[in-house]
């Protein structure tokens, strides 16, 4: 193990679902096939084995990638103060959600004292006009550029972010210098984007054509973006390279010693015994993100043939004063896995390591026998007394132990849960690495929208729409 994270492991502790439910059984019963499920994952001989190229990216081209991506990020940080990463889904959640992680959570209101680096914004991964518009008014405070991530180029919302934030760039800078502030992540060889690219000049960087979006991470995809916003992404590759080695090797198929592995097996001894819900519980605002990118990936991979876990978040210890009620109380058809950060600190002024204390304030609240100690100390034993209750309301609960919030560990794990991914899809004998279902809202949109091939279907969808509006409740208030 690297030095970096020398005497510190992470830890997946399944002790609440052993409270709740008899999981020891099923996990013996299935562990042969989870093993054979790694071995079909490693060998790529199973279904949807032409998307299985991430697997060995991480340690056979991630580390040549980063030489090439350095000289690159350090030209865009000489020119720019901003840039808009413009990508859906796997273009942009892993990116989005490591910056989340790692970067001060309020950076961007005085970025030359908390960050000293360009600030990343987000575009294309929606279609609401008013966000976009106010995304353009923020970037005349700006010198911006443009990192559009698309392996085809032809997804209608980073399509149009790209266009409508192209002209952006062409009318303030003029169309030469805009060309030195686009860079293209595409398809090597093939695809609109990388075309458009070609034809125009802009610097690239290839998604490999054997790695899925939600697998991508750890390539270009998520490196150059978070290369320039200054995040550690040497130490970022080096922990999932780290995963890939402890989750890969074939001296390591004990779930004792595998936490990816033992995860997957956990996730469908649970699914096969009725419970079709997992939220993953995040006990800090700076990992929303990750969860939004864990959705991703799991949600993805698992829906197959009206079959799987279906993957939701909540936000601790806030979502325990709304939902909260629900996880303790509500239909015991979910289970709660937590990611728990051991050492948790901010790293503010001159990199040094904070942590918040309690003051003695003298307000007579109630809270005089928490002065002088840490925060997270609170949070720490909030965690316990919630995996306590929760046990006692019968929800089965693991933990993620995850030592510090740093790149290292967050490449570890997050690399681990792409492992447990490929693995658990194998091992319930799907194929994780499609996602037949997305095109259906597009080739409906692209008829409605009278996209050439897709037009003749317009009509007969119109019509589908305006018999699906006869049953309706109309308020009495009409207001002109």
């Amino acid at each position: 193990m690297s030095s970096h994270s020398s005497e510190k492991r992470l830890v997946l502790d399944w002790t609440k679902i052993q409270d709740v439910f008899p999981i020891e059984s099923h996990l013996a019963q299935s562990h042969a096939g989870i093993v054979a499920a790694k071995k079909t994952l490693l060998e790529g001989t199973g279904k949807g084995n032409d998307y299985v190229g991430w697997v060995r990216y991480i340690a056979d081209e991630a580390p040549k990638m980063l030489e090439a991506i350095k000289p690159v990020a350090e030209n865009i940080c000489s020119h720019s103060d901003a840039v808009v990463v413009v990508g859906i889904g796997g273009s942009y959640l892993g990116a989005r959600a490591v910056y989340q992680a790692l970067t001060h959570a309020y950076g961007h209101l005085n970025p030359s004292e908390l960050t000293r680096r360009p600030l990343l914004f987000w575009a294309g991964n929606h279609m609401a006009s008013e966000e976009l518009a106010e995304l353009l008014d923020a970037l005349d405070l700006y010198s911006p550029s443009l990192v559009v991530v698309s392996k085809s180029g032809g997804t209608t919302e980073p399509a149009l972010a790209f266009r409508i934030l192209k002209g952006y760039l062409e009318d303030r800078f003029g169309k030469a210098e805009s060309k030195e502030r686009i860079f293209a992540i595409t398809d090597p060889s093939d695809g609109t984007l990388n075309r458009l690219a070609t034809a125009e000049g802009y610097p690239k960087f290839p998604i490999p054509k054997n790695v899925g979006g939600r697998y991508s991470l750890f390539t270009p995809v998520g490196l150059l973006p978070l290369a320039v916003a200054g995040v550690d992404v040497e130490q970022l590759v080096a922990g999932a390279l780290q995963a890939f080695e402890d989750a890969s090797s074939e001296k390591n198929n004990s779930l004792e010693t595998n936490v990816a592995l033992c995860y997957a097996a956990l996730r469908n001894a649970l699914y096969k015994n009725n419970f079709k819900i997992e939220a993953l519980c995040t006990w800090s605002p700076k990992l929303t993100m990750i969860a939004e990118w864990w959705k991703q990936l799991f949600g993805e991979s698992d829906a197959k043939g009206n079959t799987g876990l279906f993957p939701a978040s909540a936000s601790f210890t806030t979502d325990l004063h709304s939902m909260g009620q629900y996880f303790q109380e509500g239909e015991r058809h979910m289970f709660a896995t937590h990611i728990r950060v051991m050492d948790e600190y901010s790293i503010a002024k001159g990199c040094v390591k904070r942590k918040v204390r309690i003051p003695s304030a003298g307000l007579n609240d109630g809270f005089e026998f928490l002065t002088d100690r840490e925060l997270f100390y609170v949070q720490s034993e909030a965690q316990q007394g919630t995996l306590l209750a929760h046990a006692d309301g019968k929800l089965p609960s693991m933990v993620w132990e995850i030592p510090e919030l740093n790149a290292w560990w967050i490449g570890y794990w997050l690399y681990t849960n792409m492992f447990a991914c490929g693995v658990a899809g194998y091992a319930r004998g799907i194929n994780p690495f499609d996602q037949p279902g997305v095109e259906a809202y597009k080739n409906n949109m692209f008829a409605l929208l009278g996209k050439p091939g897709h037009a003749e279907r317009g009509a007969e969808i119109r019509a589908r729409l305006e018999r699906g509006q006869r049953l309706r409740s109309l308020g009495l208030t009409t207001r002109s």
